[in-house]
Parts: structure tokens; sequence; C-alpha cells
């Protein structure tokens, strides 16, 4: 169901409420609740309202969403293509700790711009291990059992 007033529209679906505004160049899409598969379309037609006024920028607010599953990673992702492509500049507006973690698990992080208070920033996945080959690739001073050089005895009983 979505109800329209001057420049602000608002969408419920299950478990979700989408609130959508534009004020001057930027339109805000605030969700509410639980984005997962079930409403994950209504989310998608959210931000292809957004995107259709081509506005100089499109914030998408998710301080107060509680469950964000990959379907909603992937519309989101899918929004950052369309907004390149027509040259609006998409950023998350303080996302909450789940979208955090599923940002940082999934190391999306750094396609997703974050604003915090109007300051713009790029959440940064935590630092890990340099890797110097394709993962699965034993470290150069371990072998596939332990460290190399070390020779392995078996003791006989007996």
């Amino acid at each position: 169901m979505t109800r329209r007033t001057d420049r602000t529209a608002v969408v419920h679906a299950p478990d979700l409420r989408i609130e959508t505004r534009r004020t001057g160049g930027t339109v805000r899409c605030a969700l509410v609740g639980a984005l997962h598969q079930d409403n994950q379309h209504a989310f998608a037609l959210a931000l292809h309202h957004g995107l259709r006024a081509r506005p100089a920028r499109l914030c998408v607010d998710l301080r107060a969403v509680e469950l964000f599953t990959s379907s909603a990673l992937d519309t989101l992702l899918r929004a950052r293509q369309a907004a390149g492509v027509l040259g609006v500049a998409l950023a998350l507006g303080s996302p909450a700790p789940c979208v955090r973690r599923v940002l940082e698990i999934t190391r999306c992080a750094p396609y997703l711009p974050v604003e915090e208070a109007g300051v713009r920033t790029v959440v940064r996945p935590r630092p890990q291990a340099a890797r110097t080959g394709p993962p699965g690739t034993p470290r150069a001073d371990r072998g596939p059992v332990g460290p190399r050089g070390v020779v392995a005895v078996r003791r006989r009983r007996g």
C-alpha cells in the first residue's frame, strides 16, 4: 500500500515501512523494520522510484533496520549499479549494526559509502593477514600439517 503526499511516499510491506522524501536535490529512503526476501520487491520499487526522479543524491537511511539479509544486499548493489549509470550518488545513511556486519562479512563495504551525520565515509573492512596466493594455498612458512622443517617422529610402544 502506497500513500503519497506532496513530496513524500510511504510504502507498507510485510515487516517493513519505507518512507521516500525528496528535499532539494536529494531523495531519502528511510526504512523501518526487517529487509528480507518477502519484502525485497517493495524495497527495490522504492529505490527505483527514488532513482527515477534523477536526484543528485539518493540516501538510503538504514538506522532503524532490524534484519538485513542477502536479498536486501543484492537489491542495494543493483540500485548502486543503476545509480552509477544514471549519474546519481548513492549513500547509506547511518546503517544499523546488522547492516554493517553484513557489509563487513561480504566485503561490500567499499562499494556502498556511508553518511554519518552529514559526513560521507567508507566503511573499511577489518585488516586481514596478507595473502601471497589464491585462497587455499598454504603459507610459505607452513606445510599442510605444521611448520616446515619439523620432522614428525613416531614413538613405538614396546
